[in-house]
């Protein structure tokens, strides 16, 4: 079979979204599908100037075709770069839904009579959802969503994105106003009519599969799409697992590897570090990673006094360091309802570690960690909370060894259950 899958983030960036399709692909190879993606060129999280981006855009065509890590055929599109803010992150992922549909259409070079059984769109970036109806309406193909995480739930807490930021642009106060409202709800119309009318519906927690498959405007015409739900247990970057023994030393050391963004105001985490340490308790914090809260985490540290570091996103194999060096990591979402139908890719990497679990989360993701003996579990935005649940593990390090059966369940969740439910709905999609 041959399927095009249309995305905003693809190979060899080092996401979360793309470690998640390199994984779907090499599934879909090993099975004998033909992998066709079309996306940008590398420039999530790149600082890209605008003449680097005209050379680049110059210098592509659409015969140009790179071979991905699962043996996945892989034409770049085009794209206008992305920003921090959401006004610049929304044209960027527009232009890149833009260039999707313009690379296909035009059918030349790599894709001259090339005419697909299938097509996947990732979801996000919004836009690609579009993108993908479109380019399936043309073609008169059947086509997938995959949308990775509790959308177009996320659009209600459109007036919260920037509450972890600490800070409310100019530009926020102008839109918010009225024109927010209407982007909001022209997004939320156009995604759901794109689920709308998908074959197939994949998606990473189980709590959101069963709200789409309750809601009532995915279900008209006499027909609905198959939802089913593929966890992100990709293959992590190392298969190390932590010492259960390894803490000698006084207070906490707490990791946080992840995004530093919108859905999950680490402030909190920091107000709990300044809690513990007015209860003589002293918790040593490292951010680790990239996004749009940087600088605010790192004022807000110094502000409140705390043994606290802000540091930038490191590649894979100089992990290990950080993961030594913590007692505990750090799995932490805000409080907006939508993000209880989602499940933070590094939780299944830390329980398939064994790394304790510091869990600042609510749903689907608390059961996990709870259930499978990962960690230890606080609700969102309680800081004193967080802090009372540090000063017991530094207390009490004994809690910090984990020995539940959380890596078998991980290994089981990627090797049986994820191929067998993806390949099925794909081979099912293809057939309506």
């Amino acid at each position: 079979m041959k399927i095009l899958v249309l995305s905003q983030y693809w190979h060899p960036e080092n996401g979360v979204p793309q470690r998640r399709w390199t994984w779907l692909s090499k599934i879909l190879v090993d099975a004998g599908h033909e992998v066709t993606v079309i996306a940008p060129p590398p420039h999530y999280q790149r600082k890209i100037e605008l003449r680097q981006w005209w050379a680049t855009r110059k210098g592509r065509t659409i015969a140009d075709v790179d071979e991905g890590p699962s043996g996945e055929k892989i034409i770049r599109s085009g794209f206008f770069p992305a920003g921090p803010s959401l006004t610049q992150r929304a044209v960027n992922q527009a232009t890149v839904a833009l260039g999707a549909i313009q690379t296909m259409l035009r059918k030349k070079g790599a894709l001259r009579d090339y005419r697909p059984d299938l097509i996947i769109g990732t979801v996000p970036a919004l836009p690609t959802a579009a993108a993908t109806r479109i380019v399936a309406a043309v073609l008169r193909r059947p086509y997938l969503i995959d949308l990775r995480d509790a959308w177009p739930d996320l659009l209600q807490q459109s007036d919260q994105w920037n509450k972890g930021t600490g800070k409310t642009s100019l530009r926020e106060k102008t839109l918010k106003r009225g024109p927010m409202q209407v982007v909001t709800f022209g997004t939320r119309r156009v995604l759901n009519d794109a689920l709308k009318h998908a074959a197939g519906i994949s998606v990473t927690s189980s709590y959101l599969a069963d709200v789409l498959c309750e809601r009532e405007i995915l279900h008209t015409d006499g027909s609905s799409p198959e939802i089913v739900t593929i966890r992100n247990v990709f293959p992590p970057l190392s298969d190390r697992s932590v010492d259960l023994a390894r803490k000698r030393h006084d207070g906490l050391n707490v990791l946080y590897a992840g995004t530093l963004g919108r859905a999950q105001n680490l402030s909190n985490a920091l107000e709990a570090a300044k809690i513990a340490q007015e209860r003589g308790v002293t918790i040593k914090l490292r951010l680790v990673g990239a996004g749009v809260a940087r600088e605010q985490l790192t004022s807000q540290a110094r502000e409140l006094g705390i043994d606290a570091t802000v540091e930038p996103r490191q590649p894979a194999e100089e992990m290990a360091e950080f993961y030594d060096w913590a007692d505990t990591a750090l799995v932490h979402l805000t409080d907006w309802e939508p993000l209880s139908r989602a499940v933070p890719s590094k939780t299944y990497e830390l329980m398939a570690q064994r790394m304790h679990i510091s869990g600042v989360v609510s749903g689907e993701a608390a059961e996990l960690i709870q259930a499978h003996g990962a960690g230890d579990v606080v609700e969102p935005e309680d800081p004193q909370a967080l802090a009372e649940l540090w000063v017991e593990l530094a207390g009490c390090p004994e809690r910090l060894c984990i020995r539940g059966g959380g890596p078998q369940w991980v290994e089981y969740e990627r090797e049986s259950v994820a191929p067998g439910r993806f390949l099925g709905l794909v081979e099912r999609a293809a057939d309506r």
